[in-house]
């Protein structure tokens, strides 16, 4: 063994693909029984597997699940065994900052896939050299390095006036003499361009060629052949066929070659750009993934800092929300770097021209900016901000440092938007998350704290939701079709639910529970098809309203006794002797105030029996026949007011189910409001049709009419439209007994009216199912 070789050396080699880890430990075990090689395929498994104990070399991959490259390092160095001595940092992301961030961790080298096994084994080989028997770990300043070239040749002479050149010229070289060694060196070295001659021994130049550009990682290397031997045209294009950059024959003009040479390299430069940029976008997928991961804001924040700081090496980085929602301000420390004293800066004075432009800022020089505050015991010396914005609103700024004046450049700052959009959409996604989150909790609340009974159907009928008071009402199910309830509500409910089902509009109804109990439903639909059900329990409502009735119909049917007995008596005065003329006044006003009270007393009474339904007998009653009984009632009040009266009964008969003495009293109050509310020598309409599954009476007039304002109110009890100079008598309640009758006969009411024109009252009632087949 040689005195500079360690006599033990520890590797660590860690890489989500287990399969890369074993491979790359065999292969690395392979430089003598000195090396122990441990494997890992994550970064918790690698510091179980050290467990406190030294280690020489870490080789890492970068992104790797739960703990990246970057990550162990850091845990690493905390190790209690021990920092590693030497790292390797291999990575697919070639992105501005990874290698300075790498750079503070004392990461050796940070390697870029595609990497064969043989190159990191040359690196490792290199550097078990470099320990030595003590250890020691040389720090070497960093400075930019020269392009490197490899000059393969067979012949020395050739090899040494090609270093010479090059070493003039201040170019990096490595030589090869033969085909096998060129291959060897460049998967070791890596060089910037190859200048290689065709005819070698193990491998001619072309071989060696045809193998470079099937390499993945060696593909993009560009090749200049210089040879005198293969002269021909058809070698030229044999050549240029198998990709080399260009041939050049021997002897060769210095000053033509170099420049061929510089020609290429610059080329090379662009190249390599264009496949670091290719890298970097190829980043934001991963870490789009792992924004996207995550609907908790604070984590979110803390993870967008801490990768573009790695990202970017940047000393440290600060997030700033001003969402009202969530406003917050966060900063992140790169671990290797003692930035603790600094805190977050006050940019306001950026906000107006980033939130006007959209655009980000690089500051390359913060001494030199007057609107940037420096703090103490803040290192920055340059810095970039970057706008988070919404869909509608700039969501907050994203801002990272370096201790380096005119650190950040262009390619910095585009990644950082790139990364910046997608932090804003996932934190806006988090925002939505919080306020939907916070919107459920408090439709939880209105649910469990609601008295009604809420219960969500979706649109084939299954339940979707169901509050506490639901629960109560309903003991289990599970669809419209298969509702079980220990209130026995369940079949006018769904009948109720079946007929919203029909419809476009929301449905409502009571529904008459067989223990007593009655609930106010309320049917809405929603946008997927499904329902809404409110059922609002009315039952103590209906109680007091059929106490309120019954007291009504008491007091009325007891006030008719002693109003028949005034009025009688005032008929009997007149007989009892002679009267006066005021006497006889005063009992004209008697007899007519009893008349009025008889006739409210009377309306009163029917309107308290028609809402307790006491005297309803239903039975089939022919519409057209009924219609025309009340036409012949009014014929005399029509020839004594000179208005002509028009009946259009319907040509077949219309059969409803009905209490005829109610139906008789409705379109009495009708037909009698028409009389009275059209002036002499008006017209009066009545008609009669079948529409549908309902009969249509409609009574139209062409009297006063009803302003547009009190037609909301006309149905409601002693409710009357008040005209200038109106002398028509009433009591409000004929409307109301309308209303009332027709709803207790399942139909429905309608005025249409303008002021001078008339009005018309359009009554729908069910026709008989036998009629409508």
């Amino acid at each position: 063994m040689s005195p500079n070789v360690p006599s033990y050396v520890r590797i660590l080699v860690v890489d989500d693909h287990p399969g890369t880890a074993t491979t790359l430990a065999r292969a690395i075990s392979q430089l003598g029984p000195h090396v122990e090689v441990i494997s890992a395929s994550n970064g918790r498994e690698a510091l179980e597997r050290v467990a406190g104990d030294s280690v020489d070399v870490l080789i890492t991959d970068m992104m790797m699940p739960g703990m990246n490259g970057l990550e162990l390092i850091e845990r690493m160095q905390s190790n209690p065994g021990g920092r590693p001595a030497h790292i390797l940092l291999i990575t697919a992301y070639d992105v501005p900052g990874l290698k300075e961030t790498a750079r503070r961790l004392k990461v050796d080298e940070t390697i870029i896939k595609p990497v064969r096994p043989e190159r990191i084994c040359q690196i490792v080989n290199n550097i078990i050299h470099s320990i030595g028997p003590s250890h020691t770990r040389p720090v070497a300043e960093v400075k930019a390095q020269p392009f490197k070239i490899l000059i393969a040749d067979d012949v020395a002479d050739n090899v040494l006036l090609l270093s010479r050149y090059m070493q003039s010229d201040g170019y990096a070289y490595v030589t090869a003499s033969n085909g096998q060694e060129t291959l060897e060196k460049t998967r070791a070295e890596m060089p910037d361009l190859v200048l290689l001659d065709v005819n070698m021994p193990d491998k001619d130049g072309f071989a060696v060629l045809e193998e470079m550009r099937a390499d993945p990682a060696l593909e993009h290397i560009p090749v200049i052949i210089l040879t005198a031997a293969r002269l021909h045209p058809d070698d030229v294009q044999a050549g240029l066929n198998l990709g080399a950059d260009d041939y050049i024959t021997k002897p060769f003009d210095r000053r033509e070659l170099f420049a061929r040479i510089r020609a290429k390299l610059r080329t090379k430069s662009f190249e390599d750009a264009i496949r670091s940029r290719n890298r970097q976008l190829s980043m934001l997928p991963e870490m789009g993934k792992e924004l996207s991961a995550r609907l908790d804001l604070d984590e979110l924040a803390a993870v967008v800092l801490r990768r573009t700081v790695e990202t970017l090496g940047a000393i440290l980085g600060h997030i700033i929300l001003f969402d009202p929602r969530h406003a917050m301000q966060r900063t992140h420390h790169a671990s290797s770097v003692n930035t603790s004293a600094a805190g977050i800066p006050n940019l306001d004075a950026f906000l107006a021209e980033i939130t006007e432009s959209r655009n980000s800022l690089i500051v390359s020089d913060v001494k030199a900016e007057p609107r940037w505050p420096v703090l103490e015991g803040d290192p920055t010396r340059s810095a970039v901000i970057v706008p988070m914005f919404g869909r509608e609103h700039l969501l907050g700024i994203l801002v990272l440092a370096h201790e380096r004046t005119g650190y950040f450049q262009i390619e910095h700052l585009l990644l950082l938007q790139a990364i910046a959009s997608q932090a804003a959409i996932a934190m806006e996604n988090a925002l939505l998350y919080e306020d939907m989150s916070r919107q459920q909790r408090q439709l939880s609340v209105v649910l469990d704290s609601a008295a009604d009974a809420i219960i969500v159907f979706d649109a084939r009928g299954r339940l979707n939701l169901i509050n506490p008071a639901g629960k109560k009402l309903f003991t289990a199910f599970a669809s419209i079709d298969r509702l079980s309830d220990g209130s026995q509500c369940k079949d006018p409910l769904i009948e109720l639910l079946d007929q919203a089902r029909g419809s476009e509009g929301v449905k409502s109804g009571e529904i008459a529970c067989p223990d007593g109990r009655t609930f106010a439903a309320l049917i809405t639909p929603i946008e997927d098809g499904g329902l809404v059900a409110v059922l609002h329990d009315v039952t103590s409502f209906k109680q007091v309203e059929r106490v309120k009735n019954e007291f009504i119909a008491t007091v009325s049917h007891d006030l008719k006794n002693p109003i028949m007995a005034v009025s009688g008596y005032g008929d009997l005065l007149s007989h009892a002797g002679p009267l006066n003329e005021v006497q006889a006044g005063f009992i004209k006003h008697i007899q007519n105030s009893a008349k009025a009270m008889s006739e409210l007393v009377q309306n009163m009474l029917q309107l308290a029996q028609a809402d307790l339904s006491l005297t309803q007998r239903f039975e089939t009653v022919e519409m057209s026949m009924l219609l025309a009984e009340i036409v012949d009632e009014f014929a005399g009040q029509f020839l004594v007011r000179e208005q002509s009266l028009r009946f259009d009964p319907s040509p077949d008969p219309m059969y409803v189910n009905g209490d005829a003495l109610q139906l008789r009293q409705l379109f009495r109050n009708l037909v009698s409001n028409a009389v009275k509310y059209t002036p002499r020598g008006g017209k009066i309409q009545v008609s009669a049709r079948v529409e549908g599954g309902s009969v249509l009476i409609q009574v139209q007039d062409d009297g006063y009419g009803i302003p547009s304002t009190d037609l909301p109110f006309i149905f409601d009890r002693f409710y009357r439209v008040r005209r200038d100079g109106d002398a028509v008598e009433g009591n409000g309640l004929g409307l109301a007994i309308v209303k009332s009758i027709v709803e207790q006969h399942g139909g429905s009411v309608n005025v249409e009216s303008e002021v001078e024109k008339g009005a018309c009252f359009s009554i729908l009632l069910p026709l008989l199912a036998h009629i409508q087949e």
